[in-house]
């Protein structure tokens, strides 16, 4: 058997790729990082399929299925191996990347795996973002709803975006379908498609700390003094490392297993703070140390010239050395760059976020931003008029949210209340109109 899938498929030249190869002895666990990532992976995958067979994915379904989930013994452990397992994903991936950064690993003549990394990196993100929402409660719903509303500060096409990614201009059961389409569809493929490249690339050059013995057989020293075998010793080593962050996830789910809040409420009766997930509360907390007229250059602008430089990186990097101390000038901005998002993560962990449009009462609405998608998405299908800010002019009294018509039907003092035949609007949205009423309802 193993002679007839040798001749169709090669497999002793994959095998003696995999395991026929000396490492460094000075590796250590950090080298194993991408090996652990993978296995957090499969967990996601195994854990995430046991869920689907019980979740519901609708508004009305998707709660009541994970309360299903928290009632069973086996099933509130499987939810909270994915959950423990998203964060382990996300920070482990990170942990990665920088590993590979500080080894220089994406030099020449390794880029495109640098390259495939960084699709990892963003799929990764991706997978946990469009998780947050699937409970149906009200930390998901409101960080979906935070999440989202950061897309409708690109210039131009922020509301288009909005749009595509709640299927609307609020966060609905819709949003949940389209999130749970994304999440166990879209993405894996992603993910997949671009981790096969990854790992035939890291197959076909090695990985980066072998250079060193290529180098050193090439001066014609003796590699076996300062080597050792990848099977067993390596093999067993890793495996060893992965069996430890495994121990160390099902311990976490164990002691600190995932519960399950309030259901989600769009009219926020509970006064509950929107805020993002936790791997975006950097981000979050940036806009607190710009003005209102620059939040798009700290919600789109950094993170945007962040992305261009992590994908450019192997030829923006003109340095050819992978010593660290001769790559002080990337080591050190790397650095900063690193303490400056872990300080403001931790802030944000521990003060009031600013609010954003669209995720709760705006002081001073915009128009265009806050006023206008609110009256498209409820008044607009009976009131064709008010499609334009000349037609909405006519329902309100500057100045005076009492005495506009505007203000009186959707808060149901005059009647009928609308939007007729549909639920009131939310209070956060009734008390944005107000005070952009009160503000002088301008055209901003």
């Amino acid at each position: 058997m193993k002679g007839w899938l040798d001749e169709r498929l090669h497999t002793s030249s994959l095998l003696q790729a995999l395991f026929a190869h000396p490492v460094p002895k000075r590796s250590n666990f950090l080298d194993y990082l991408g090996f652990a990532t993978f296995f957090a992976f499969i967990n996601q995958a195994v854990t995430g399929i046991l869920l689907a067979t019980v979740y519901h994915p609708s508004a009305s379904g998707a709660y009541a299925s994970i309360q299903t989930l928290q009632n069973s013994v086996a099933g509130h452990f499987v939810r909270s191996l994915h959950s423990w397992g998203a964060n382990f994903m996300v920070v482990l991936v990170g942990l990665h990347l920088l590993r590979v950064f500080f080894a220089a690993a994406y030099k020449r003549p390794r880029e495109l795996t640098w390259v495939m990394g960084g699709i990892l990196l963003i799929a990764t993100l991706g997978l946990a973002f469009t998780g947050y929402l699937l409970p149906w409660d009200q930390k998901g719903y409101w960080a979906t709803t935070v999440g989202t509303a950061m897309a409708g500060y690109v210039p131009i096409v922020g509301d288009f975006l909005v749009r595509l990614l709640r299927d609307g201009t609020q966060v609905t059961g819709a949003t949940l379908t389209r999130f749970y389409s994304v999440h166990m569809l879209v993405l894996p493929a992603l993910l997949l498609l671009a981790f096969l490249p990854h790992f035939f690339f890291v197959l076909r050059q090695g990985m980066a700390s072998t250079d060193e013995l290529r180098e050193a057989e090439a001066r014609g020293e003796d590699v076996r003094k300062i080597s050792r075998p990848f099977w067993p010793d390596v093999a067993l080593r890793m495996a060893a490392f992965v069996l430890l962050v495994g121990a160390a996830l099902w311990l976490l789910a164990f002691l600190y297993p995932k519960g399950l809040g309030a259901a989600a409420d769009p009219l926020n009766k509970a006064h509950f703070t929107p805020e993002p997930a936790w791997y975006f509360f950097g981000i979050y907390q940036l806009l607190k140390y710009f003005p209102g007229k620059l939040d798009g250059l700290a919600m789109v602008g950094l993170p945007l010239i962040g992305i261009v430089i992590l994908f450019s990186l192997p030829w923006l990097d003109r340095n050819s050395s992978r010593r660290a101390k001769r790559r002080p000038l990337a080591l050190g901005l790397a650095g900063i760059l690193v303490l400056g998002l872990g300080f403001l993560t931790y802030q944000g962990m521990n003060s009031v976020p600013k609010a954003l449009a669209g995720t709760g009462i705006i002081a001073q609405p915009s128009y265009s931003k806050d006023i206008q998608p609110i009256l498209h998405n409820s008044c607009l299908q009976c009131h064709a008029n008010i499609a334009t800010y000349s037609g909405t002019l006519k329902r309100v009294t500057p100045g005076n949210p009492q005495a506009s018509l505007l203000y009186q039907h959707i808060t149901g003092s005059v009647q009928p209340q609308m939007p007729f035949g549909q639920p009131p609007l939310p209070k956060t949205q009734i008390q944005t109109i107000k005070n952009w009423i009160r503000e002088g309802a301008k055209n901003n």
